[in-house]
Order: structure tokens, then C-alpha cells, then sequence
């Protein structure tokens, strides 16, 4: 037995359909229903409210003389098995304003569970967020509401009138501002615990990111010039620097956000080996890309960066907490603005003995990254 205290979870309502029925919940997929003519269960649910186990089972039993305090824990535990039972802990345990999250995080947890400690380790996680353009800008915003520890953040750019369209952290009086220090003044002013740290820095080789991943504990990658380059400098930054890293981007209707753990998940430079090997004609269409240097107009849509962005961001709890799967890990989930459906691609593997990155290939051995070095 794991419970002292078993509760129904606040965020359910618990009611009766009829004299025989009741239900825990009102939300399509998880609403449970309740069968219980002689009314058991109903009156069981309804003095389980936080207090301690000894009162539940003299309670019911004065109710129902004929149950044994077997018959009440095995009732409990089948309430618990259900997901609708909490363990109740003291409310101060978290600060007012992440009580909505820590509330929603109740929703995956059960009595052998800490509601709290999933919020307690984002208040822990130190990030690395590296761009503050239409992904980053935004993410800055949402992580604001999660209260990570601290969150360093990395870009070169001004704000610009055409920026306000999808970069909802800025404001017209910032217009031609460094976005950093922008950035660095509202965060503060949204949450205060959070320690910021900006750099004022264009992202171009390896080592510099590397200058920004000590005192670090994941990365978001929200960079996406110059495309497929800057993404794989980034990928060999975190797997020197031993930080798993969280990848979004943007194309015209759709995102997608892939997750790299370094010699846990395959790296980026494995997923170009994954289609090398698979795809026949994915090194001319890298090369027919690249030949052409197509230099896209932007292309944002205010509610579709949200969906991206709100993705990326959910990712990166779910990777520091573990309060659900990840849904990236080695494979690219992607989003379809359009009819807000969402999916995974095939995953890829890692290639411990072939990688020149993560593992250990040689990097001459494959077509595939002369090109990413200018070769023809």
C-alpha cells in the first residue's frame, strides 16, 4: 500500500449518472464510469478527500459493517489503478503561480506519485535557448510560465517591423533594439526567479556554442539559417558538450521538432546517414537545393509558430521531467498547421560505428557532408 492520504484528484468532478452509476470526470477519453448499485464505491469516492487511510476505513466500515479493511484498501487501490486518486501533500509546496501547472500535472500522476516534483525539476533546469526569432522569441515566452532555474540565451539580430507579425515578445517602441536585451527586460519582468543570461553573439561554428553550454542542462535549437547547416553544427556542439538538445523549425504550413540524447538517440548527422543509406535520391535533392541558393521570403503564420512553439516547448518538459514520453525522440514529430493534425516520421538509429559525429565514422567516408562543407 503507497497511499496515507488518497484523495479524487481535484480536476475531476465526481457525479452520479443515476441511483446505480456514477463517474469520475467529464472529459472525452478520460471520464470513468462506475457501475455500483449498492453504492460501495460512491460513498468510498466520496470520503476519500485527503484523509489519512485509518479514518477512510473506519468510516466505511460503519457504512458497510460487513467490509474488512481489505475489502476498503482493495477498493482504493482499484480507484488508484484507475488514475484517479492522488496522494494529498501540503499546497505550499510550490509557489501560487505554477499551481495551474503543477495542477494539470496531477493529471499523470497517481498516489505512488509527487504532483509537485514535476514542477519542482523544471524549477531546477537550466536552459540553453539558442535564437530569439519566430520559434525562440516565443518560446522565451512560454517558458516564462514554467519557471525553469535559468535560461541563457543566444542571438545577433535587431528587432524589425517585419518581426512583430509572429514574434509576439516584441513591441514596436523595440524596433531596431538588440533582440537579446529585449528579451533579457521582458523575461524579468514576466518572472523575476528566473536567472537570465544574454549573448549578443551570430551562431557560426561549433565552438561557439560551446562557449554557452557549461552550467547548462538541455538545449533548444530554434536557429534555422542557414538551413541544414546551422542545425548540424549545433548537433555536434551538444554531443561534445554531452546535453540533449531539442530541434524546431518551421516550413511553409508545417513544423517539425526532433529531440537528440547524445549516444542515446541518433544525432543528426546519423539521421543523414539514415538517408543516405535509404533514399536514393537524397543526396540530389540536397545538392539541387544548395545549387540553387533559394533564399525564401519569410514565411510565419502568428497561431501556426504557436503550434510549433507550444510543441517544442512541451517537449522539452517531457524530456526534463519524464511527466509524459517524449514524442521526438530519434524521429522527427511533425505538425501540419493547416489542419492541426500531427505525426510521426519513421525514427532513425544511430550509427555508433559509423557516425562521424556521434560515433566513430569518418566524415569522408560519406557524400553527404562535402556538401555540407561546400564540396561539389
Amino acid at each position: 500500500m503507497s497511499f496515507q492520504n488518497p484523495r479524487i484528484k481535484p480536476i475531476y468532478p465526481l457525479y452520479q449518472l443515476n441511483p446505480e452509476v456514477f463517474r469520475i470526470g467529464a472529459q472525452l477519453g478520460i471520464t470513468t464510469e462506475f457501475e455500483d448499485p449498492e453504492k460501495q464505491y460512491w460513498e468510498l469516492a466520496k470520503i476519500l478527500d485527503g484523509r489519512h487511510i485509518d479514518e477512510v476505513v473506519k468510516e466505511m466500515q460503519t457504512l458497510f459493517p460487513s467490509l474488512t479493511e481489505e475489502d476498503v484498501i482493495g477498493g482504493i487501490e482499484l480507484l488508484d489503478s484507475e488514475g484517479v486518486l492522488e496522494e494529498a501533500l501540503p499546497e505550499q509546496e510550490t509557489q501560487d503561480r505554477y499551481i495551474a501547472n503543477v495542477n494539470y500535472f496531477s493529471r499523470f500522476t497517481n498516489t505512488q506519485g509527487n504532483r509537485f516534483d514535476i514542477q519542482r525539476k523544471m524549477n531546477d533546469t537550466r536552459i540553453l535557448l539558442l535564437g530569439l526569432g519566430g520559434g525562440g522569441s516565443n518560446i522565451l515566452t512560454l517558458l516564462a510560465g514554467l519557471g525553469p532555474k535559468k535560461i541563457t540565451i543566444v542571438d545577433y539580430d535587431r528587432v524589425e517591423a517585419g518581426n512583430l507579425g509572429r514574434q509576439f515578445l516584441y513591441r514596436e517602441s523595440d524596433i531596431g533594439r538588440l533582440k537579446t536585451e529585449v528579451a533579457e527586460e521582458a523575461l524579468s519582468q514576466m518572472n523575476s526567479n528566473i536567472i537570465i543570461e544574454s549573448h549578443n553573439k551570430k551562431i557560426v561554428t561549433v565552438e561557439d556554442v560551446l562557449l554557452f553550454t557549461n552550467d547548462v542542462d538541455v538545449v533548444i535549437c530554434a536557429i534555422d539559417e542557414p538551413p541544414f547547416i546551422i542545425q548540424r553544427i549545433v548537433n555536434q556542439a551538444i554531443v561534445r558538450a554531452g546535453l540533449p538538445c531539442v530541434f524546431g523549425a518551421s516550413q511553409v504550413s508545417r513544423g517539425r521538432v526532433y529531440t537528440v540524447i547524445p549516444r542515446e538517440t541518433g544525432c543528426f548527422d546519423c539521421l543523414n546517414l539514415n538517408f543516405s543509406k535509404n533514399d536514393p535520391k537524397f543526396i540530389e535533392q540536397f545538392v539541387g537545393f544548395r545549387e540553387i541558393n533559394f533564399d525564401p521570403p519569410s514565411i510565419a503564420y502568428g497561431p501556426g509558430i504557436f503550434q510549433l512553439t507550444s510543441g517544442i516547448v512541451d517537449e522539452l518538459v517531457r524530456l526534463v521531467t519524464n511527466y509524459a514520453a517524449p514524442r521526438s525522440l530519434g524521429t522527427q514529430y511533425e505538425i501540419n498547421y493547416e489542419d492541426g493534425s500531427s505525426f510521426r516520421h519513421p525514427s532513425w538509429p544511430r550509427f555508433p560505428k559509423e557516425c562521424p559525429t556521434c560515433g566513430e565514422g569518418n566524415v569522408d567516408d560519406w557524400e553527404i557532408f562535402q556538401y555540407y562543407e561546400g564540396g561539389k
